[in-house]
């Protein structure tokens, strides 16, 4: 879940399991050291999960191929920053997730986003974002590509939605989103 805080307004992704049963918690802000306040949500209420800088790919740089695995020591996630899910963050829990609007492992509300538009592949410790022939296709950096390699909190767009791809340390609380 993202929680701001209302001292300095930073966004910060906090794993709601990290409340163990606890129906609330109370973090201070590694920036401004106010202290945000966390309440558990309502399991129904639960966001979907689907368990700055790009290096974009030109065409000498190789994508990893090969094993696709997930890292033991990181959790990635991807929250949407801008469109109708806003708010919403998606656990990234395989290797090869598909991004789309429809018949995907993570559908996204927009009509400017293909079926099966993009797909995120993972490779160890580094993490892949590939164009599946979609007819918008994806920005990174507001650039289009057809693939890039990218990294914690790589922003990219898919049709009207802009993504963040987060990965957080399975032995932090929080990470600043900002």
């Amino acid at each position: 879940m993202i929680v701001t805080c209302s001292g300095c307004a930073r966004r910060y992704n906090f794993d709601p399991a990290k409340l163990a049963g606890r129906p609330s918690a109370r973090l201070r802000c590694p920036h401004c050291s106010t202290m945000i306040s966390i309440a558990a949500t309502d399991p129904g209420d639960e966001t979907t999960r689907l368990d700055q800088d790009a290096n974009l790919l030109s065409k000498s740089t190789k994508v990893p191929q090969g094993d696709l695995s997930l890292p033991a020591e990181r959790r990635l996630s991807l929250a949407v920053l801008q469109g109708k899910d806003s708010g919403r963050i998606f656990l990234v829990d395989k290797p090869r997730v598909i991004l789309g609007r429809g018949e995907a492992d993570i559908v996204l509300n927009d009509t400017e986003i293909s079926r099966q538009h993009a797909a995120i592949e993972v490779h160890g410790s580094r993490v892949v974002l590939k164009d599946l022939g979609s007819t918008n296709g994806i920005f990174v950096n507001d650039v289009k590509v057809s693939q890039s390699e990218i990294e914690n909190r790589t922003e990219f767009r898919l049709g009207g939605t802009r993504l963040m791809l987060i990965m957080t340390d399975t032995t932090a609380d929080l990470e600043t989103l900002e």
